[in-house]
């Protein structure tokens, strides 16, 4: 019994593992577009973890809009602009290369002691029966389906123009992007 529990958290073990690996090439790799990469990995595994919980319209829209919206646009401004250059002629600021490591792991561990603090302070059992959550498990399979036909009756028939103004501000975004990081021809 103990090896079928043990089996069945599997997957979120390998899922958080990835998600904190990804987060940590992200924060820790100095070549941005490399970090953008790993940024997409980091919503990935979380997209995962989001379908462990049966959320698959949050799960859904956790790739779509962030890992391939979002982080696509970054990447290709980054990519788009000469930063290179930039860079060489902007010299170090205020703290060294080093001392702004050591400031972010440590603002990072303290942020993570406190979560963690938090997190097992808490008890989960009065909550779940105070919220009546170990009831609602049970409804979540039923209510799924009819759930996201709403939704997307909602998005295009009461909310199709704030739908379309977001899919044209995107655009405009790019198109901006593109255009700020275009190099004067001369």
């Amino acid at each position: 019994m103990q090896f079928l529990a043990t089996i069945s958290s599997l997957p979120f073990y390998i899922l958080a593992t990835i998600s904190i690996i990804c987060a940590l090439g992200m924060i820790l790799n100095p070549n941005l577009v490399r970090a953008g990469f790993t940024l997409i990995g980091t919503f990935i595994g979380i997209a995962g973890l989001y379908f462990l919980l049966n959320a698959n319209f949050v799960a859904v829209s956790q790739v779509l809009i962030y890992a391939v919206g979002i982080v696509l646009v970054i990447v290709f401004a980054v990519m788009l602009c000469s930063l290179k250059e930039e860079a060489h002629n902007i010299k170090e600021s205020v703290f060294s290369s080093k001392a702004r490591v050591t400031f972010a792991v440590l603002i990072s561990s303290l942020v993570f002691a406190v979560l963690s603090f938090v997190i097992r302070s808490q008890d989960w059992q009065a909550i779940a029966k105070l919220t009546g959550a170990e009831r609602q498990s049970s409804l979540v399979q039923l209510v799924d389906d009819k759930y996201l036909s709403q939704i997307g009756f909602l998005m295009l028939n009461k909310y199709i123009l704030p739908f379309e103004l977001v899919s044209v501000l995107l655009l405009i975004v790019l198109i901006g992007t593109i255009l700020l990081s275009k190099k004067d021809i001369k």
